[in-house]
């Protein structure tokens, strides 16, 4: 008998110490849209095109615009903060519960530069995924030899939202966010597509550059072209056909950092001709129905309005279905 109270204590602890930390990574962790992407992502339906890249790519690509022109059914699962890696990652958990035929990568020449940071968003992605290999080889590239708070308080990173927790609680216990209901994300500035696109609505908000990241070409991770490669042979084995896109931003940002970007159209069209792969940078494609000018966007670094978008996704789609 004292021996069994002698196992029994730690238990009884191990038990307290998980469910405070699952306690807290409730109350930390900030709302996502990837939560609702995942959710729809694992549902069953079979999606024949995936978009994955940045937020641009969520605010730009409207997949119900889309598949009007190519036919298909399509998922927007673009994120801000998702770099290559999170996005081979995605593409890998879509082959494993669906059948793609295509992918397309929204490629931002700044998150080819970028580290990525280690703060709130860092593992945003990974713990929406479902217990699987995929999700353990995810971790395993993201997590393994990072600092150990990272995987035993996965609350470490977003500890900062634990000095006013309340209204995030009860918020995440509300109907519309336990449920998945896209009702959720409305508000005066955006609403959420069921799949994946986030209309940004026209407001009077000061439009900044406050997070535009220019593309440098010595400064290029090694890392992430690692992971390019391993997307497109992902997709080759798997009989998936692989596009890369880049949206527009304002032609104000293009002309005050012309020199950069044209290094970057260059370097990019050329890396994705030796791929194999082709390469559409709609900064340099002619669109007469696409206003490029600042009015069509939300900011100088390049996230659409929605009615911009609707424009740039039939553009897309027509580009997709060979039209």
């Amino acid at each position: 008998m004292h021996n069994f109270k002698k196992l029994v204590s730690p238990v009884i602890l191990m038990i307290i110490i998980i469910c405070v930390n699952e306690m807290l990574c409730f109350a930390a962790k900030p709302y996502s849209f990837f939560r609702f992407d995942m959710h729809n992502l694992e549902n069953g339906e079979e999606y024949t095109d995936i978009f994955v890249g940045t937020s641009h790519g969520k605010a730009a690509i409207a997949p119900e615009v889309v598949d009007q022109y190519t036919g298909g059914n399509s998922i927007n699962m673009c994120l801000g903060g998702e770099y290559l890696s999170d996005s081979y990652f995605i593409v890998k958990e879509a082959i494993r519960v669906g059948h793609p035929k295509r992918v397309v990568y929204e490629l931002d020449p700044g998150y080819w530069v970028a580290e990525k940071s280690k703060g709130a968003e860092y593992r945003e992605m990974y713990d929406e995924f479902p217990k699987s290999l995929v999700k353990a080889e995810y971790y395993h590239q993201l997590l393994w030899g990072q600092d150990w708070r990272m995987t035993i308080f996965p609350w470490y990173l977003c500890r900062t939202g634990l000095k006013n927790p309340f209204e995030r609680i009860r918020t995440k216990l509300g109907e519309a966010y336990k449920n998945f209901d896209d009702s959720f994300w409305n508000s005066d500035v955006q609403n959420y597509g069921g799949k994946g696109h986030v209309s940004i609505h026209r407001t009077d908000a000061v439009k900044t550059e406050d997070n535009l990241k220019l593309w440098d070409r010595q400064e290029i991770l090694p890392e992430v072209k690692e992971y390019f490669e391993k997307l497109k042979k992902l997709c080759e084995e798997n009989n998936i056909e692989l596009v890369v896109i880049t949206t527009p931003i304002p032609q104000e940002t293009m002309e005050k950092y012309q020199d950069n970007f044209e290094e970057a159209n260059a370097y990019f069209a050329e890396y994705m001709a030796k791929q194999g792969i082709p390469y559409y940078n709609y900064n340099y494609i002619d669109t007469e129905s696409l206003d490029k000018s600042l009015n069509g966007f939300s900011d100088y670094e390049g996230h659409m309005y929605e009615d911009e978008a609707e424009r740039f996704s039939a553009e897309l789609g027509k580009m997709l279905a060979g039209k």
